[in-house]
């Protein structure tokens, strides 16, 4: 078999890969009368109430791709070649005849079709992502909706339950003694009991929005005052009727009240840290540990980039060697360092979501192709990071497709593997490596 069949035979064997979306977020429940710009969904900027930004979002690359992408999803055909026997493409009429598409499929039917022609055999979903326009906060579509369509499982944002139970504590006047004990329980209750029939796989953190990387293991005595701190800082609001109140009984037997609905966000390093080193502790006992997916690299603008380098948590990575930990976001811009991480250290892997599909093409080839120069083709795994709209999940499929082909091609080329071995990766990458990381 020449190279050229070899090459061909292995585009052929990626693009109809069975895959698992090892990190997306839930798809927004359609609201009447809005629709979300695709500048603004195809960006981590803030530029729903600001044209200026949004027009100059347009200008992105992945914009520019994107919009095509999506038009051909529906239409099953290149607008582009339509518009330029006709002069300037106008991509205004592009997303208004995309939107006019959704509305008339509707978002079962969409994701339906996104998740056949994808060939997405599971998810797994971190459902603690919200969405608000304007302070408002729209609702998005339950777990259980996304199991119409694949497998879901489901991992536990830990800033998302230290809120909550830092609210109970205030609503319920613990003592920070007893409130450890209560979130070492409440912690191991969620991942035993979820409160949906998901089941619980893993563990997220974002602690790089809200304090950094560079994860400390303070001592009792510091958390305790940051503790006192927390709680005075939390607002309860007493307008809360009954319907939204929950009773739950403690390790001790006694009734603790608990309030859904909170707005207060947790920032503050140390206690951030504690709770991260108690899951991470937690999980380290289980006879299967549970992987945690730490953001790294970019994101929206309340992240400091600077702390988001991987490299700041070498630290955790060492107390904990049987945890596994997965950098999400191929740590862009971070990507050489998150490969070194994985070759050093055998609990770390690399997620490519985010990076894949949204950066340029060469943006996204370069970042996989230099991550490699290291790290084990073992320690890699695919997600689209999908939210709020069903196309993220189509577009992270074709892209990470189209990128890792071009990436292991190369490699067959330079007789670095053969084909055998280009295909094992591919299938790696795509599905075998998240099995065996989350024991599914």
């Amino acid at each position: 078999m020449n190279m050229q069949d070899k090459i061909n035979q292995l585009e052929s064997f990626i693009k109809t890969l069975p895959i698992i979306d090892h990190h997306c977020h839930n798809v927004i429940d359609k609201q009447p009368n809005i629709e979300l710009p695709l500048a603004f969904v195809l960006s981590e900027g803030d530029s729903i109430n600001n044209p200026l930004f949004l027009n100059q979002l347009k200008s992105t690359l992945i914009f520019k791709r994107s919009i095509k992408d999506i038009y051909k999803f529906y239409y099953g055909k290149d607008f582009i070649e339509e518009q330029e026997e006709n002069g300037e493409i106008d991509e205004n009429i592009i997303e208004h005849e995309i939107n006019m598409k959704r509305n008339e499929i509707g978002t079962d039917n969409i994701m339906r079709g996104v998740f056949t022609r994808s060939n997405i055999e599971a998810i797994i979903l971190d459902d603690s992502l919200k969405f608000s326009i304007n302070s408002v906060e729209l609702p998005l579509k339950s777990n259980s909706w996304h199991s119409q369509f694949t497998k879901v499982y489901k991992v536990i944002r830990l800033e998302t339950l230290l809120e909550k139970s830092l609210i109970d504590a205030k609503t319920n006047g613990m003592s920070f003694f007893v409130w450890k004990t209560y979130v070492e329980k409440l912690f191991r209750d969620t991942i035993d009991n979820p409160i949906d029939d998901i089941k619980v796989i893993g563990l997220k953190s974002i602690v790089a929005y809200r304090c950094g990387l560079g994860v400390e293991n303070p001592s009792i005595q510091k958390v305790l005052e940051e503790f006192e701190k927390v709680i005075n800082e939390i607002q309860i609001n007493n307008s809360n009727n009954n319907n939204n109140n929950n009773n739950i009984n403690n390790s001790s037997g006694n009734i603790i009240t608990t309030i859904n609905q909170t707005n207060y966000r947790i920032e503050n390093k140390t206690m951030i840290n504690f709770f991260i080193h108690i899951a991470m502790g937690v999980s380290s006992t289980l006879s299967k540990p549970m992987p945690i997916q730490i953001h790294t690299g970019f994101g929206d603008s309340d992240l400091s980039l600077e702390l988001s380098n991987p490299l700041l948590l070498k630290p955790l990575i060492e107390s904990y060697p049987n945890v596994p930990i997965v950098l999400l976001h191929c740590s862009y811009p971070f990507f050489r360092e998150a490969g070194f991480l994985s070759w050093v250290y055998p609990n770390v892997y690399v997620d490519i979501g985010l990076a894949i599909p949204f950066l340029s093409i060469s943006g996204m080839k370069n970042s996989i192709q230099s991550m490699l120069e290291l790290a084990p083709i073992d320690k890699i795994i695919y997600s689209s990071d999908s939210h709020y709209i069903p196309e993220l999940f189509y577009l992270g499929s074709i892209w990470a497709r189209n990128i890792i082909f071009k990436v292991l091609s190369k490699s067959l080329k330079n007789n670095e593997i053969t084909l055998k071995e280009s295909k094992e990766f591919a299938f790696k990458i795509f599905k075998t490596n998240c099995l065996n990381l989350y024991k599914i």
